[in-house]
């Protein structure tokens, strides 16, 4: 019995510490996102170009993918998470400081990088914590780092409402990250979850996760553009300057964590399938409302439905992917996040030129689209 309650407490410590991890990386992410429309107004970037510059961080995580299982499968996912947390250290008073475009690609791969090398051994951790405590609770830690970024969100509009400068705001997140990272470290768990077979060292996904991938790449290219643009749209809409210009991106982010928080119960009531499916309906609808009907009420409804539709989807997948049969989870999660990152690659260019070419409003349209296209796919899911 004493084992039982030990084994138990032991979960529920290395779970609180795995939470701080997603909680770190979303406050982080959305502090930066918060900052975009004044480090574009700073360098005086337009669309087309601050697309160009965005492209820099997805870069970084593309470059990190081939490594990240690796250094995780002979380092572990506890020492590789504090490894990610000094690149965040170092790239976000950077991206504050930027005084140039190149300075700021420079900053946003190296923010890049420790995004996808945290990403992943996190979710190693994650999926550890499962094997303890033996239920899926993988979109809970996703919730988690909803209401990092949710809080990040909100807070970054009103700091940015304070004069401060974005210099200032990323130093003390990157402070922040630091003091978190010390205090978890030792409650990480120190082994990872390891597959019966043989280990390759980087693989791309086998068939069965392929089609989960693509759905992925959906997810993720709409999550980026969210982070990336929402708050430049509802900014046009509005067509006030000295409104709260990430009330919209504030809601996206409420409804995310609202979404994860009962994600896992929505899961084992209705399966993986009829779940995914679900998710990509709610995010067709909530794109339609915020692109359609141009009041900045409707955009703060259409963008938290938005929010609630994206919620599980990626936890889902990683969850599955974390769990393979053939890959360690570290592998297999830099194998599946091969194909879902390629969303975040695309889609900051992409949607800065179809901006330029058209305006933001059609060129965020494209997340209609792939809500649609995410909905068929699930139909294909046996």
């Amino acid at each position: 019995m004493e084992n039982i309650v030990t084994h138990t407490n032991n979960g529920r410590i290395a779970r609180a510490a795995t939470n701080s991890l997603f909680f770190l990386c979303g406050i982080s992410f959305a502090s930066w996102a918060s900052r975009i429309p004044d480090v574009k107004d700073f360098l005086n970037l337009s669309d087309a170009a601050l697309g160009s510059v965005l492209f820099a961080m997805p870069i970084g995580s593309l470059t990190a993918l081939p490594v990240a299982g690796v250094v995780i499968g002979k380092f572990g996912s506890r020492n590789i998470t504090m490894l990610a947390i000094v690149f965040y250290i170092i790239a976000l008073p950077l991206l504050g400081l930027a005084q140039t475009p190149i300075a700021l690609a420079f900053a946003l791969f190296i923010f890049g990088f420790g995004s996808d090398m945290l990403n992943i051994s996190m979710n190693v951790q994650a999926v550890n914590v499962e094997k303890i405590q033996k239920r899926s609770i993988m979109s809970s830690f996703h919730a988690i780092f909803s209401i990092g970024f949710m809080i990040g969100a909100a807070l970054g509009g009103l700091i940015a409402k304070q004069g401060i400068t974005p210099f200032q705001h990323l130093t003390a997140i990157g402070i922040f990250d630091l003091l978190l990272a010390m205090a978890v470290y030792k409650f990480l768990t120190v082994n990872d979850e390891k597959s019966s077979e043989s280990q390759p060292l980087f693989a791309l996904p086998d068939k069965s996760l392929i089609l989960l991938g693509i759905i992925a790449f959906c997810g993720m290219l709409s999550e980026g553009a969210m982070a990336d643009w929402s708050v430049l749209y509802y900014k046009q809409v509005l067509n006030n300057p000295n409104g709260f210009a990430t009330a919209g991106f504030t809601a996206f982010s409420i409804l995310m964590v609202v979404g994860r928080i009962f994600g896992d119960k929505i899961v084992q009531a209705f399966g993986l399938r009829k779940t995914l499916l679900f998710n990509c309906i709610i995010v067709f609808i909530g794109m339609s409302v915020a692109l359609i009907i141009q009041n900045p009420y409707t955009v703060i409804i259409g963008f938290g439905i938005t929010g609630l539709g994206l919620s599980t989807i990626v936890p889902l997948i990683y969850g599955e992917a974390g769990h393979s049969k053939t890959m360690s989870a570290g592998v297999a999660l830099a194998a599946i996040t091969t194909v879902g990152m390629a969303g975040f690659l695309i889609g900051p260019v992409l949607i800065g030129y179809l901006s330029d070419f058209s305006s933001l409003r059609i060129a965020l349209s494209l997340l209609i689209f792939l809500g649609l296209f995410g909905a068929f796919l699930t139909t294909k899911i046996k």
